[in-house]
Formats: structure tokens, sequence, C-alpha cells
């Protein structure tokens, strides 16, 4: 783990966006709410897969974004979705704006990454 503030700006996205969707999951309650937890569970499995390390941890929440967009695409087009009033939009809205915030801890992974090659080399 590095101390750097870009490193720390990126646990707290990512810790606050899971606390996030844990919370909004459970308040909501619809039925839908295993693949968000499967969300979460994939973005601490390729945090141990990166090694903690910054370049890694940046290429696991921008797949774990997009793991996130999909997710509420999947929920926006299914036929259950369709019966509730703006259910389509809301699902969209939520996978959107969850995605967004991976992509923003993306982002702070990436700073912490950048001018230190030791965080690109693959871990033999």
């Amino acid at each position: 783990m590095t101390g750097s503030w870009g490193y720390r700006a990126g646990v707290a996205v990512a810790v606050l966006t899971s606390f996030l969707t844990v919370w909004t999951t459970i308040v909501r309650d619809d039925g839908s709410g295993a693949g968000f937890f499967l969300v979460i569970m994939a973005a601490g499995v390729g945090a141990f897969a990166a090694w903690f390390r910054p370049a890694g941890m940046a290429r696991t929440m921008i797949g774990v974004a997009f793991m996130q967009a999909m997710h509420g695409i999947a929920i926006a087009t299914a036929p259950v979705t369709a019966q509730v009033p703006d259910g389509p939009f809301r699902a969209l809205a939520f996978g959107g704006v969850f995605a967004a915030l991976w992509l923003a801890s993306a982002a702070f992974f990436w700073t912490a990454a950048r001018g230190k090659p030791e965080a690109y080399r693959a871990v033999a």
C-alpha cells in the first residue's frame, strides 16, 4: 500500500461507493440486490488479484464500473422493471451514478500509479 493522496482517495471513493450500494440495495429491497452485491465482490476480488497496487486497482475499478453499468442496463430492460413507474429510468440512473463513482475511484488510483514504474509491472 502507498501513502499517496491519490491512492487514499481511490480507496475512500471505492469504500463509499460500496457502502452506498449496500445501503440503497437494502432500502430499495426490490429483489434485484444480488447482482449489486456481486459487483462489490468483483471489486474485492480484483483488488486482491491486483495485490492492491495502484495501476491494477485502477484497471479493477474500470472493470467494476463496466459491470455496474451493464447490470443497470440489464435491470432497466427487464420486463418486470417496465411495470414499475419510472422503473427503467431509475435503474439506468442508479447504474450510471454508481458507475461514475467507480470511475472516479479508478481515476484516483490511476493518479497514484502515474510516475511509478513498479506499479505497472506484472506480478510473477
